[in-house]
């Protein structure tokens, strides 16, 4: 006896209802070459794979919430061959939670689920004297919020 399953890999979430999904502020960005960063500097995450409502601005590193609720915040950085890196994820002008990969081709995550009113911003910015952020054609370093309720 053989058996057959199809799948259907269309977008449509809810039943072909994708104007729920569409309407949730979401984003990821990530670098696409090597940077460094300056204390306080904000990084400019340049490739974006997602950026529902437009939050986000590959020009200024920012995304600024469009409303207020829970955001899950993330990133993922990667410091140069040799090199160390800090870095922290930044509400408005203040440090949340920080990172610092270790020396040469290390990763570290941060992830923080932030309470955001209408026009919080939210970027993440170097740390320190140890400014050396890796990425490439690779996409080692990424940025990434999304509203959960």
């Amino acid at each position: 006896m053989v058996y057959m399953a199809t799948a259907d890999c269309s977008p449509k979430l809810d039943n072909g209802n994708t104007s729920k999904w569409r309407d949730i502020p979401a984003f990821t960005a990530s670098l696409s070459d090597v940077k460094n960063i300056n204390a306080k500097e904000i990084v400019k995450f340049d490739k974006v794979w997602t950026n529902n409502g437009n939050h986000y601005n590959p020009n200024t590193g920012i995304f600024i919430a469009p409303r207020e609720g829970l955001y899950h915040v993330s990133t993922t950085l990667m410091s140069v061959s040799g090199k160390t890196l800090y870095a922290h994820i930044c509400l408005n002008e203040s440090r949340t939670v920080g990172l610092f990969p270790g020396t040469g081709y290390s990763e570290a995550t941060a992830n923080i689920v932030l309470h955001l009113k209408k026009g919080d911003k939210i970027t993440v910015r170097g740390s320190g004297n140890h400014p050396y952020l890796y990425s490439s054609s690779a996409h080692y370093s990424m940025f990434s919020a999304y509203l959960i309720a």
